[in-house]
């Protein structure tokens, strides 16, 4: 039996149900969503259903990303309801597809895993699921795994078994309407130029499930849990000087200005804070520690040496200014301008250290990367967001040795 499946938190338990039903039929999973959008979510959620299938000893077929084709068919049904007639063509597009796959492998009945969300009209599935297998000479399955508790078994067991759990049906139309009420901005049609990974983003889940998947390798412990943090994006930014706007880089989580102005700004040498706070102590082992004590007495010593080594401040609100041999000396990075340091920016997280470092870890004064210190009148503009967001983390198993 051929199965389409549409996402891990709905094939992993409709699967073990489905081989209850049907103890004596091979299944063949078979991903195929063209539907949903951005393809990085498309490729996480692959990713998941290739672990799931793995785990059911199941064999899995991996269809193609045909979105420009999968656009074309729902052409006119954009602004359409989820559970409307997008959908339904939605669902006529991955069905006949599926049907298509079992002719060519000459098998006889197939089915979705479409069928067990609760998001997804089970009757009209049924109905269409009828259609398709009499043009095609087949049978599809009609099975009912939502019953009897089958929804909350269904997330019990996609909890206990640390599948990715996605908070968007899948495509780019329903995400818009959902957010649209949730008021928020759809973070995962989002994305940064730059290679800089962002909190809340789809590349963010990436990286988290790949350790998931690292650590089960390694036989590791480890707990897949959500935090919420309010993560912030940066919609628009420009600095001027004299009218003309001048290169800059906005530190993240820097705070909204319109047109600020930034009257005279003071540029002082001020008083080295704790440097401990910029560099990353995992870096260095018990053996190593020298070498970190080594490397900030270096950096106490070049920051004495180096009179142009300043932090501005604007005399007329809470914008910050360093220039890029500031922000080199700080973060131990070579950058030749803004514009270099623009193009392949640092981690998030070492922003988020300069930031500790220049305002505070709670701060949102604008922290604003100059190519010079310009000594006056500035105009500020940044457009950002903070948003609230649940975000997925995996919790490594310490493992320790008895004395």
């Amino acid at each position: 039996m051929l199965v389409h499946i549409c996402c891990s938190v709905d094939s992993h338990y409709f699967l073990k149900e489905l081989h209850k039903a049907y103890p004596d039929e091979n299944l063949v999973g078979f991903f195929y969503n063209p539907n949903i959008h951005p393809k990085e979510e498309h490729d996480l959620r692959l990713q998941d259903v290739r672990r799931s299938c793995n785990m059911l000893n199941i064999c899995l077929i991996e269809g193609e990303y045909d979105v420009n084709s999968w656009l074309q068919d729902v052409k006119g049904l954009e602004n359409e309801p989820e559970k409307g007639c997008r959908c339904n063509k939605c669902f006529d597009n991955r069905l006949l597809k599926t049907a298509s796959i079992a002719k060519e492998l000459n098998i006889s009945k197939f089915t979705t895993t479409l069928l067990s969300s609760p998001m997804k009209e089970q009757q009209v599935l049924y109905h269409q699921g009828d259609v398709i297998a009499k043009e095609n000479n087949l049978e599809f399955v009609k099975i009912n795994v939502r019953a009897n508790g089958g929804v909350n078994k269904q997330n019990e067991l996609a909890k206990n078994d640390n599948l990715y759990r996605q908070n968007y049906c899948g495509c780019q139309f329903a995400l818009k309407a959902q957010r649209n009420k949730q008021k928020k901005i759809s973070l995962e049609m989002m994305s940064n130029i730059t290679k800089q990974v962002m909190p809340g983003s789809i590349e963010a889940r990436h990286h988290v499930f790949s350790r998931r998947d690292a650590l089960e390798k390694s036989d590791i412990g480890y707990i897949l849990t959500q935090k919420k943090h309010l993560v912030w994006r940066l919609l628009h930014a420009q600095v001027m000087h004299k009218k003309e706007v001048i290169p800059s880089y906005i530190i993240a989580r820097s705070g909204d200005k319109n047109l600020a102005k930034s009257g005279n700004i003071v540029w002082i040498k001020q008083k080295l804070g704790d440097l401990h706070v910029l560099y990353n102590l995992d870096d260095f082992d018990i053996d190593n520690m020298q070498r970190f004590i080594d490397m900030i007495a270096a950096k106490q010593q070049e920051y004495n040496q180096n009179f142009n080594l300043l932090v501005g401040y604007s005399k007329r609100d809470d914008s910050v200014f360093i220039d890029i041999d500031m922000f080199n000396f700080l973060l131990n990075k070579n950058y030749i301008d803004v514009k270099s340091l623009s193009n392949n920016p640092p981690s998030y997280q070492e922003e988020l250290k300069l930031r500790h470092y220049l305002c505070g870890i709670e701060s949102m004064n604008p922290i604003i990367v100059l190519d010079s210190k310009i000594p006056h009148d500035i105009i500020v503009s940044i457009i950002s967001t903070f948003q609230e967001e649940n975000i997925y983390d995996v919790i490594e198993e310490y493992k320790y040795c008895k004395l």
